[in-house]
C-alpha cells in the first residue's frame, strides 16, 4: 500500500476484523459507488512512486447493480517485478466481495472468490439462444419415456393434455420467478438463490434436496444407457449376448461412462453446450420415430380412452411425470450466470423458448405413442417398438447419446450442491474456498460418478424411479419458488 495514501475508513472496526487472512488487506469503506470509483483513480495516480512492493488496487464500481451501499473493500497484495506492469493490475470487484458494515464484521459475510478463478479468464457468456439449448437438454430426458403411459393413466387422451398444459405453465411461471430473482441477486446456483431469497436453513434443505434428486437422476441416465446397450445386443447378437463378458450389462455401463468423467469436472455449466445441441437433436429424432411408426409401424394396439369421467382423479397421477419432465429448475440459474447479458429479460426469452420446444416434443410423442399402443404401451414407450427395424435401432442409439450429454449437467448441480454443504459444514471462509477450488471440483466430480456408476450397476430398472423423482421436482418447481 502506498505510504502517502491512507485507505479511508481503515480506523473502522470492520476493517480490523481479526478473521481477515494475511493474504487479505481491507482497503475502505466508502459511501456510493460513484464516490468509490473516484477513490480508487486517486490511489493508483498515488501509486506510481512506490517501490517494487505494490497492492493491487481494486476499481469497487460495479455496471451489475446500481444500488449505492457502504460496503467494505478486500484488495490482495501482489509482488510486481515489472514497473510497468501496474498499469495492468487494476481489478474488478464483483458484488459477491462488498460486504455491508451490519454483518457483524464478518469480511466474508457473502464473498464467493470462486467465481472469479483463473478458470473463468476470458469467459464472455452465452447468447439466450445457446441458454434455451442447455435448459432443453436439461429438461428432455427419461421423463419423455413415460408420457404415453402416464396419459393413459390419467384418464385418456383428453385429460392428459389438459393437465400437461396447466403444468406446463406453472413450471414457465416458476423459472421466470427463478430468472427474475437470479437477476436481482447475482446468483449463480439454486441454493445460493434460496439463502437470498429465504434463508441459510432453507438452503441447507435445497441442497439437500439438490444433491439427492439430482445425484438419483444421474442414476437413472446410466440405467438407459446399460437399456439401450442391451435391446441392441439382443437384437443382433442374441438373447445369450449377456454371457459375453464384455457385452454384459455392467461392463458397458461401466466402461461407456468413462467418458462422463471429464465433462463432469468443467467449471462452468455453459462448456456443456455443445453437447446439448446433440442431446437436442437426439430428442427430436426420437420424437420423429414416434410419429413415423404411428402411420407405418402397424403394431397390436389395445383400447384407446379419450376422456373417462369416471377416472377424474386418477388426473393427478400424470402430475410426477410432467413434473419429472420439466425439471431444469436446478440448471437454471447457473445457466443464467453464464449468460452474456444477465437480465430478467433475455433470460425469459430462453424459458419460453426452451418450454414452448418441451411442450411440443412431450405433447407429440404422448399423443402418437399412446395412440399408436393404446393400453399396451409400455412405462418406456421405447420397449413398445420392434428394435429390428433401422430407425427405431437409430432411435434406441440417440437415446443412449441422450443420456450422456444430460448426466454432466446434472451432476454438475450435485456438485455444486455437495461443495457448499462441504463449506459450511467445515466453515471454510471464501479466500480458502477459492484457492482449494479445482482440487475440490474434480475430487466431488469423480467420487459422485463412481457412486452413481456403483448404484446403477445393481438397479434393475428405473419405472419406480422416475414417479421418486418427479415428487422431488415438485419441490423445485412449485415450492422454493
Amino acid at each position: 500500500m502506498p505510504e502517502n495514501v491512507t485507505p479511508e475508513g481503515a480506523d473502522d472496526p470492520i476493517c480490523q476484523a481479526s478473521d481477515v487472512p494475511d493474504s487479505v488487506v481491507p482497503v475502505a469503506v466508502v459511501a456510493s459507488r460513484s464516490s468509490r470509483a473516484r477513490k480508487s483513480n486517486n490511489v493508483s495516480q498515488d501509486a506510481g512512486s512506490v517501490g517494487r512492493d505494490r497492492y493491487d488496487t481494486v476499481n469497487i464500481s460495479s455496471s451489475r447493480t446500481t444500488r449505492d451501499r457502504y460496503v467494505v473493500g478486500l484488495v490482495t497484495p501482489r509482488r510486481i517485478h515489472d514497473q510497468n506492469e501496474f498499469s495492468d493490475t487494476r481489478t474488478l470487484l464483483a458484488d459477491e466481495f462488498l460486504v455491508d458494515p451490519e454483518s457483524g464484521g464478518d469480511v466474508f459475510a457473502s464473498c464467493r472468490l470462486e467465481s472469479t478463478c483463473d478458470e473463468e479468464e476470458g469467459a464472455v457468456g452465452i447468447s439466450w439462444g445457446k441458454a434455451m439449448f442447455l435448459i432443453i437438454n436439461a429438461a428432455l430426458g427419461a421423463g419423455l419415456l413415460n408420457f404415453p403411459r402416464a396419459f393413459h393413466e390419467a384418464g385418456g387422451i383428453v385429460a392428459g393434455n389438459i393437465v400437461h398444459v396447466i403444468f406446463t405453465t406453472f413450471a414457465l411461471g416458476s423459472l421466470v420467478i427463478i430468472g427474475r430473482c437470479a437477476s436481482e441477486r447475482n446468483c449463480k446456483t439454486y441454493q445460493e438463490l434460496v439463502l437470498h431469497m429465504c434463508s441459510p436453513g432453507w438452503s441447507i434443505m435445497a441442497s439437500i434436496f439438490i444433491a439427492i434428486y439430482c445425484f438419483i437422476t444421474c442414476i437413472t441416465f446410466i440405467i438407459i444407457i446399460g437399456d439401450q446397450f442391451d435391446r441392441v445386443f439382443a437384437s443382433y447378437v442374441g438373447r445369450t449376448f449377456c454371457h459375453h463378458w464384455y457385452l454384459n450389462r455392467k461392463f458397458t455401463m461401466v466402461i461407456s461412462s468413462l467418458l462422463l468423467v471429464f465433462p463432469s469436472c468443467f467449471k462452468r455449466i455453459d462448456g456443456l453446450r455443445f453437447m446439448s445441441y446433440v442431446g437436442v437433436l437426439s430428442i427430436w429424432y426420437l420424437v420423429a420415430v414416434i410419429v413415423e411408426e404411428y402411420y407405418n409401424g402397424h403394431y397390436p394396439k389395445g383400447p384407446v380412452v379419450i376422456f373417462d369421467i369416471q377416472c377424474w382423479t386418477q388426473i393427478f397421477d400424470v402430475v410426477p411425470t410432467i413434473c419429472f419432465g420439466y425439471q431444469c429448475h436446478v440448471s437454471s440459474v447457473p445457466i443464467y450466470s453464464c449468460l452474456k447479458h444477465q437480465d430478467a429479460k433475455t433470460f425469459m426469452k430462453a424459458c419460453v423458448s426452451a418450454v414452448s420446444v418441451c411442450l411440443a416434443v412431450y405433447t407429440l410423442s404422448a399423443n402418437y405413442g399412446y395412440l399408436t399402443f393404446g393400453s399396451r404401451v409400455e412405462g418406456d414407450v421405447l420397449l413398445s417398438y420392434d428394435p429390428r427395424r433401422i430407425q427405431v435401432f437409430v432411435a434406441v442409439i440417440l437415446l443412449g447419446i441422450k443420456s450422456w450429454t444430460t448426466y454432466p449437467i446434472l451432476l454438475f448441480c450435485v456438485r455444486e450442491a455437495v461443495s457448499d454443504m462441504y463449506i459450511r459444514l467445515k466453515s471454510i471462509s471464501p479466500v480458502e474456498a477459492a484457492v482449494n477450488e479445482p482440487i475440490r471440483r474434480k475430487v466431488i466430480a469423480v467420487v459422485l460418478w463412481a457412486a452413481s456408476i456403483i448404484m446403477a450397476v445393481f438397479t434393475p430398472n428405473i419405472n419406480v424411479v422416475v414417479e421418486v423423482l418427479g415428487s422431488l421436482a415438485a419441490f423445485f418447481i412449485f415450492v422454493f419458488p
